[in-house]
């Protein structure tokens, strides 16, 4: 018997005399939540695209996104500049990957950033996977990457 099919005053009653409300389901955070961070952070040469940060989302859970951030910073100049990036892509179970946030330096000066971070959560559900990555296609120079990831994964 499911306890939504009571009447509303035995439910009443039944949540006085237990002290606790009658819900049918616990909230996210209480299905047995297991909190995952993942930080990439060095400083490189130029580069191919290269993956840097995977997460997929397993079989019976979901996950929470609570914090996606990318950073880029030029250590020294290059000889021939391109635009070092720093970037998460998206890909949900069955689909096709989609950037979601991009950090891009578009100059070739000594301490020149740039920071991106979503400022919201995501919900992923079973299969969805998240990657972060970095590119740098200059000659010569040198730049620090930040890649960060915090989540909160539960039971579905």
């Amino acid at each position: 018997m499911c306890l939504k099919s009571l009447p509303a005053k035995i439910r009443k009653w039944l949540s006085m005399r237990t002290g606790q409300p009658i819900i049918g389901r616990p909230a996210w955070y209480d299905r047995n939540p297991i909190s995952r961070a993942y930080i990439y952070e060095a400083t490189l040469a130029p580069h191919s695209v290269a993956e840097r940060i995977s997460y997929t989302c397993p079989s019976g859970k979901k996950a929470m996104v609570e914090l996606v951030s990318a950073r880029v910073e030029r250590i020294s100049a290059a000889s021939i500049a391109s635009e070092p990036k720093a970037f998460w892509e998206l890909t949900p179970s069955g689909g096709s990957a989609k950037e979601i946030l991009r950090a891009v330096i578009r100059t070739n000066n000594v301490g020149d950033k740039e920071f991106a971070v979503i400022p919201t959560s995501l919900t992923m559900f079973s299969g969805d996977a998240i990657k972060g990555w970095t590119a740098d296609l200059s000659t010569g120079g040198l730049v620090t990457y930040y890649l960060t990831l915090k989540i909160t994964e539960f039971d579905a």
